[in-house]
């Protein structure tokens, strides 16, 4: 008897329903939630360049902020795409499709889709954010707005580039089976957006068309305007936008067409799996539980330290053993990396036109990471709160002779380790910017910034927001309070970073 073959509806049902347990896809609505919501309400995040005294709700402003944070946010794309395309290739269960009924096209359509119903959920947080921000922000700063003005960006800008840019992303990981192609891809993206941009400011017709997310083309349409009409007039969104978008998806569309009727499973998986950073140890540490992470070099500082401390008494082995998995499973999360990759994008944005003054470059970087630190300390303090009974490991852990706390102490300090990445990169920023504009960089100021106000402010959340954890006992409600907290700290511009001995603003 012959066995039908299921349809799509299945897959991106299956594909729904593991992307809503996935910490990645719900980091990324937060991302875009929070962004443009402190966009919107106060300024927190600056997403038009050169806004001057143009209200934040000017149709203007809408859709340069909304097709900003789209292509800034080809970075989560590309990693919600290559979590579902490679997925088959980390479990080595690519085989699996060999021995069923399901036409090799079908499947790939269907995890194609699933993919752009996740992404279109996420996505959508960007108007959420939006309307949510100008309805908290001071109406005199955010100026009339309607409906229009948001949702016609959604329709030729964010939705359109969503989809060629998931097609693409797609198609690359299907043909290659590597995340490293992924990443690639993404970059040439970047740079025809970018210069799309510079050929669209010294006024060559072909800018425009290069830009493949649209930003170029509301500039193009837009490059005369004062700031009386960037403030007042609607965006002419004229058969220049469709044709563009057109031209761009049709392109996407086409590269993905031609993915679905040649690919068959087997070979680029192979090769995937011999050499993409997918490859993995498994090891068991000292806590006894199994762990999985990427290889990682031996003579990395941690790695050396980590040996003399398995001579110490057993609760302390498991604190150290705890430490060591912290900073692991920080650095292998790709959510993290997409977070600090945002973070220095959007600080170097906003700190390059002051870095020639590192009192004030500082101040910026502090200023616009705020965001990105919360997002990161809210999420991992949920984390280390809730993690072991999530993968059902904490029966076996309360075996063990070391203390939950001493447990828990041990595996904050490894992630407050791994996450010291993110100030870490922010010091590079304030010394490499002022050196880029020409000035002389004050690396001992930035240095007394990290020390004095990024570390220990990201400490603080982080040990803050688990607090909350560990006192109300339910991971639902505990997020939903220190979400609440810091959304209405961004809302009414509290400097929760800010911090009188870091030494910044008197360099």
């Amino acid at each position: 008897m012959t066995v039908p073959a299921p349809g799509l509806g299945p897959l991106v049902a299956f594909e729904l329903h593991v992307q809503r347990r996935e910490f990645l896809a719900w980091l990324a609505a937060l991302v875009f939630l929070l962004l443009t919501l402190g966009y919107g309400a106060n300024g927190v995040v600056e997403l038009v360049g050169d806004r001057g005294p143009v209200p934040r709700a000017a149709p203007w402003a809408i859709a340069q902020a909304m097709a900003g944070v789209t292509a800034f946010g080809q970075v989560i794309t590309a990693m919600i795409a290559a979590t579902t395309v490679l997925r088959d290739v980390g479990t080595r269960t690519q085989g699996l499709i060999l021995a069923t009924p399901l036409p090799w096209p079908r499947y790939l359509l269907g995890r194609f889709l699933g993919t752009l119903a996740v992404l279109g959920l996420i996505y959508l947080m960007i108007p959420a954010g939006l309307v949510a921000g100008f309805a908290l922000g001071d109406p005199a700063a955010v100026g009339p707005w309607r409906a229009a003005d948001v949702l016609l960006p959604l329709a030729l800008l964010v939705v359109p580039t969503v989809v060629l840019v998931a097609a693409v992303f797609f198609a690359a990981g299907a043909r290659s089976g590597g995340f490293a192609v992924i990443l690639l891809v993404g970059i040439g993206l970047i740079a025809l957006w970018q210069t799309g941009l510079s050929l669209e400011r010294r006024g060559l017709a072909a800018g425009p068309w290069l830009d493949p997310f649209g930003n170029a083309v509301v500039a193009h349409l837009t490059r005369d305007w004062d700031a009386t009409m960037r403030a007042t007039a609607p965006v002419p969104w004229t058969g220049l936008v469709l044709r563009h978008r057109a031209a761009w998806l049709g392109l996407a569309l086409a590269v993905l067409a031609w993915t679905l009727r040649t690919w068959r499973p087997g070979a680029a998986d192979a090769r995937a799996v011999a050499g993409d950073r997918l490859t993995t140890s498994a090891t068991h540490d000292e806590s006894g539980s199994a762990r999985t992470w990427p290889a990682l070099p031996a003579a990395l500082p941690a790695a050396r330290l980590a040996a003399p401390l398995a001579a110490l008494p057993s609760a302390w082995r498991q604190a150290a053993a705890e430490w060591r998995f912290g900073w692991r499973w920080v650095l292998r999360e790709r959510g993290f990396a997409a977070l600090v990759i945002l973070a220095l994008l959007n600080a170097m944005a906003n700190g390059w036109p002051v870095a020639a003054d590192p009192g004030a470059l500082l101040r910026a970087l502090e200023f616009h990471a705020r965001l990105f630190a919360i997002l990161v300390a809210t999420i991992y303090a949920g984390e280390l709160a809730w993690r072991d009974s999530d993968v059902r490991a904490d029966g076996l852990l309360a075996a063990l002779p070391a203390s939950p706390a001493t447990r828990l102490a041990g595996r904050t300090a490894g992630v407050l380790t791994g996450l010291a990445a993110l100030p870490l990169a922010l010091f590079g920023l304030g010394v490499a910017l002022p050196a880029l504009r020409g000035a002389s960089p004050d690396a001992a100021c930035a240095a007394r910034w990290m020390l004095g106000v990024s570390a220990p402010g990201f400490a603080a959340l982080l040990l803050g927001s688990l607090g909350v954890h560990l006192v109300v006992r339910s991971k639902t409600v505990a997020h939903l309070l220190v979400i609440a907290a810091w959304v209405a700290a961004i809302a009414l511009g509290a400097r929760g970073l800010a911090a009188p001995w870091g030494g910044y603003g008197r360099c």
